[in-house]
């Protein structure tokens, strides 16, 4: 298929936008650069002169598409109703199919995509950074200053080295304490279990003080959003129809995501299949079972927290979370009823931070203009505690702060809940 076969399939879509600029203060590539084509609206206009054939996509048109952090932060701010996620994934489908023609880019492709979603690779890496941080390499950097001695990008590249506490979580079931209400399923990820094992053995914990029974299951596979993101539709399908099966099989209340993009890839696989077909019911089956993790504690947790936290605490919310799942006042509500938290809007907290999935190692240029953007802003407000919901919001945040060296910690708002549901019990 041509690119213009892929946006054919979704052309009704693509005329809905009438380029009223709406989208442009919503865009953080258009905030950054102030051009028209890193906007939606200049990227639906290389669509439409596609689909007219007044131009063929080439190296510079995949550009553009290629920076959109697909943030979707366009799609609440347009009147009309534009789906851009649908609309940019099936101009990256187009791309990947192109770029497949060479061998080196299937070659690379493949591999990077393969290792992404590798459980085993994700370890690997959650353990060489572990041992980084044992040694204290970026102390001892900082201390001699050997920075001045290696080029900027890598400089960059050490302040973004997560900081690993614990191992990774492994599957298996985890009771409540006491009576229990409902069994609920627990999605891992690809990122979470090694880079942030801790958080979701909190998140368990915390889950099983509430009286949930939690299970963790061995088969889940990648959600495919790094694969939908890059323009592998057909791995993406094979990994949604995995995990339909694998949720589907077992008898669970609710599934419930920690992370905010696997929240929104499995909320959204029904798009992938044609209507009414077999997987299409089933991820529609799914989907109605799904929640985030601050989504379900907002809905189904009465008892409130006791521990008092005194701590002046920020939010960023995941883009994945506010714009796509429109989850917006629960992650706010969950902070502001934890005891001695005095809870600070975050200026221009509806702009992305840059992560992006992997786009902060796809474009790392455009991801560091971005979330430049957005430290200054957190810079502004003197809080204790940074809060997210995403593990690429983590990591990028977290190491730009290393970075401009902010008197600031980043935390996952389930930490925050742990420390005062445990600590008050």
């Amino acid at each position: 298929m041509t690119i213009k076969s892929h946006l054919n399939e979704v052309k009704d879509e693509v005329y809905k936008c009438v380029h009223c600029g709406f989208c442009l203060t919503a865009c953080p590539t258009y905030l950054v650069s102030g051009q028209e084509l890193e906007s939606p609206r200049g990227r639906i206009s290389l669509m439409k002169a596609t689909l007219e054939s007044q131009i063929e996509p080439n190296s510079k048109t995949f550009e553009h598409w290629d920076r959109c952090i697909q943030c979707r932060a366009c799609e609440p701010a347009c009147p009309s109703g534009v789906n851009y996620g649908l609309l940019i994934e099936s101009a990256k489908s187009g791309m990947n199919e192109i770029k497949s023609k060479s061998f080196l880019y299937r070659f690379n492709f493949k591999i990077i995509i393969n290792l992404s979603i590798s459980n085993w690779f994700v370890s690997l890496n959650a353990l060489i950074f572990r041992i980084y941080n044992k040694l204290n390499i970026s102390k001892i950097i900082e201390k001699f200053k050997l920075y001045k001695l290696m080029p900027s990008k890598v400089v960059q590249l050490e302040k973004m080295i997560p900081i690993i506490n614990g191992f990774p979580l492994k599957s298996g079931w985890y009771p409540s304490k006491g009576e229990s209400k409902f069994k609920i399923a627990l999605f891992r990820g690809c990122v979470m279990p090694g880079i942030h094992g801790d958080n979701m053995r909190k998140t368990i914990e915390l889950l099983n003080f509430l009286q949930f029974d939690v299970e963790v299951l061995d088969d889940e596979v990648c959600c495919g959003s790094i694969s939908s993101h890059n323009g592998d539709m057909n791995l993406t399908k094979e990994l949604a129809k995995q995990n339909i099966d694998i949720f589907l099989s077992d008898e669970f209340k609710y599934l419930i995501i920690t992370s905010a993009g696997c929240g929104t890839r499995i909320k959204e696989y029904q798009h992938l299949f044609e209507e009414n077909s077999e997987y299409y019911n089933k991820a529609i089956q799914l989907k109605n079972k799904t929640q985030d993790i601050y989504e379900f504690l907002y809905t189904n947790v009465d008892e409130k927290p006791k521990g008092e936290l005194n701590l002046r605490v920020t939010y960023q919310p995941a883009c994945h979370l506010l714009n796509t799942q429109k989850i917006i006042e629960p992650p706010i509500e969950l902070i502001k009823m934890i005891p001695g938290v005095k809870f600070l809007d975050l200026p221009s907290s509806n702009i992305c931070c840059g992560a992006g999935g992997a786009y902060s190692i796809t474009q790392p240029e455009w991801s560091n203009k971005v979330l430049n953007k957005k430290l200054n802003e957190i810079k502004s407000i003197d809080a204790d505690i940074l809060t997210v919901s995403n593990p690429g919001c983590f990591i990028q945040l977290q190491g730009g702060g290393r970075m401009l060296k902010l008197n600031l910690e980043v935390m996952y708002i389930t930490d925050l809940l742990y420390n005062s549901y445990l600590k008050g019990e």
